[in-house]
């Protein structure tokens, strides 16, 4: 199971307490994951079941709040070529359903759908938050980087098939103090999170304490990761360098031995040239204390024999 299913999963296990906040999640679940359908003369709606449980638990709601039983069908699903279940609700009381949680409206010219959001009844924060959560259970995702490796990044979305509806959910993320983007991707309209901070508090908020758990020991790997790898690249970077000067401190010393010999040079530095062609892997600080000297003392004659080595 993903990452997205194991947060949904934990979603449908907490219950709404309030009738008002499952009227909001069950409004927008319908309209981010429902369809409306006609048979027979009457409007209905249906939505595909799904792995996670959230079909199941919104079809009891619905029994629950209005007394409707759902009909459960198997049926080609609209996105792939697998048969899926279906919840369906098609009866003489389907269309007020629809009507009640804001859906569709119904008056003298006939029934149209309401492509903005109601927000006189969500006007409470729990509601929002229901809302929220109802939405993301209907047509959200989230995806988050591999504790090791690969290239994924925090990535939480929500889509819809509206500009409509797609700009009033942001106005209600922004409500409870969250700032989504708002992308068209492929005739869907994508309203989504990138930072990482802002999809934990998201989490926090909707009441998913496991996913919050997970993403905040994922930070904790990441940031050790991180931190691990600026350390090695330090040490590689330090290492190389240290090659690179040695290297040029032999080939001066090379250049010095067979142009005017090793032996023309000050005693201090033809020890330090000698120890350095004997011990050519050895550090500065190595080199020191083979020859009883400071780290300091040895670089500096180092440079002298490299200056020399320049001037011939």
């Amino acid at each position: 199971m993903n990452f997205s299913a194991e947060v949904k999963k934990e979603l449908v296990s907490k219950t709404f307490e309030s009738a008002c906040c499952k009227h909001s999640a069950l409004s927008a679940y319908i309209r981010s994951a429902g369809y409306t359908v006609t048979e027979g003369g009457k409007v209905g709606f249906e939505f595909f079941a799904d792995r996670y449980g959230a079909a199941k638990y919104f079809a009891e709601l619905i029994e629950e709040m209005y007394g409707l039983k759902a009909e459960k069908i198997e049926a080609q699903d609209k996105h792939s070529d697998k048969q899926k279940s279906i919840y369906r609700f098609v009866n003489d009381e389907s269309l007020q359903v629809l009507a009640d949680l804001g859906i569709v409206e119904i008056d003298e010219q006939g029934i149209a759908l309401k492509l903005n959001i109601d927000f006189y009844s969500i006007e409470e924060d729990c509601c929002k938050v229901a809302y929220i959560k109802g939405t993301f259970l209907g047509s959200g995702s989230v995806t988050i980087p591999k504790a090791e490796g690969g290239t994924t990044g925090y990535h939480l979305e929500f889509v819809f098939t509206n500009y409509q509806t797609a700009t009033d959910f942001c106005e209600i993320l922004s409500e409870v103090y969250f700032l989504p983007k708002l992308i068209e991707r492929k005739g869907n309209y994508i309203v989504y999170m990138k930072n990482r901070d802002e999809i934990t508090e998201l989490f926090g908020v909707m009441g998913a304490h496991k996913a919050v758990l997970t993403l905040s020991s994922l930070a904790v790997e990441k940031d050790f990761s991180n931190k691990e790898n600026r350390r090695l690249n330090c040490e590689m970077s330090n290492m190389t360098k240290q090659i690179d000067a040695s290297i040029k401190q032999i080939c001066a010393i090379d250049k010095i031995d067979e142009t005017i010999g090793l032996d023309s040079l000050p005693t201090p530095l033809r020890e330090v040239a000698t120890a350095r062609i004997e011990n050519k892997n050895m550090t500065l600080s190595e080199l020191g204390q083979l020859l009883d000297l400071s780290k300091s003392c040895i670089n500096h004659r180092l440079r002298k024999i490299v200056e020399i080595s320049e001037n011939l």
